[in-house]
């Protein structure tokens, strides 16, 4: 191949990529819907032209394409955009359907189907979380949590991933509202010791129990959010402490964290 052929190949190949890369309308009216739905006070075309990086005149025709199906809804004073009555019943439409275990059961079940270990998905409620629902391992010998079982915050992986997302302040406020009641041996009932773990936990991102609720019983836990950032509850790997493995712990415990980062998306939680 001669120079001048490899350099007009070179350019080809550029503008190729170059075209590749360009967003499309579809992905255009996503960023928009994206930056409309996380804007509730409204946002104006200057502005969302340089946070997308779309060209002002692109974004001004999408939004009176949007407008015009009452998808977005513009303020006759400030002239700023927000979202429109059409995507609010859309959204709600689709709610309606999406139950929480609808959006989680894949999630967990994946999670439970890859370890082949019992997976549950834990919801808070006030000091307590409550074992929702659960996908079984196929092993005859398992850890069993029966579905409406509670359990405090402050006892087990799976109500300690939800304490980690609480401050300082409000675990303390909850240690002086229910105590720290031994349920095994291996329960935490010191608070200073709690906390601290809490903050580790915090950091990491899940939490690890051998036999704080459940003698016999290990689990690693990681919570999850709605769209409102608020913890919502966690997902709860668990297994016999005879087929424990601390050396998987590392592999399992981003699994679970990923698990969460997934269902938070579905959620509408954006970090």
């Amino acid at each position: 191949m001669s120079i001048e052929a490899a350099e007009g190949a070179t350019t080809e190949t550029a503008i190729a990529a170059r075209r590749r890369n360009r967003p499309t309308t579809t992905s255009k009216v996503i960023m928009l819907l994206r930056e409309l739905a996380a804007r509730p006070e409204g946002i104006g075309v200057r502005e969302l032209a340089r946070d997308l990086g779309i060209d002002k005149s692109a974004v001004s025709r999408l939004l009176e394409q949007l407008t015009d199906q009452g998808i977005a809804l513009q303020d006759e004073f400030s002239g700023r955009f927000r979202v429109g009555p059409e995507l609010f019943a859309l959204a709600a439409t689709i709610h309606s359907r999406d139950t929480l275990w609808q959006a989680a059961e894949p999630i967990v079940r994946e999670l439970a189907t890859t370890f082949n270990e019992t997976c549950y998905l834990a919801v808070r409620e006030g000091d307590e979380i409550i074992f929702r629902d659960k996908v079984d391992s196929t092993h005859n010998v398992r850890y069993v949590i029966d579905p409406g079982e509670r359990a405090p915050l402050y006892a087990g992986a799976g109500g300690r991933a939800v304490l980690s997302t609480l401050s300082d302040g409000e675990i303390a406020a909850l240690v002086r509202r229910v105590g720290l009641i031994p349920m095994t041996p291996s329960t935490m009932t010191d608070a200073t010791r709690l906390i601290e773990q809490a903050r580790v936990d915090h950091e990491r991102g899940f939490s690890v129990s051998h036999g704080e609720r459940v003698v016999s019983g290990a689990a690693v836990a990681a919570p999850f959010f709605d769209a409102a950032g608020s913890c919502v509850g966690s997902i709860v790997f668990t297994w016999p402490s005879q087929r424990s493995d601390t050396a998987q712990e590392p592999e399992i415990a981003a699994a679970v964290v990923a698990a969460c980062h997934e269902l938070s998306g579905r959620l509408g939680f954006r970090d």
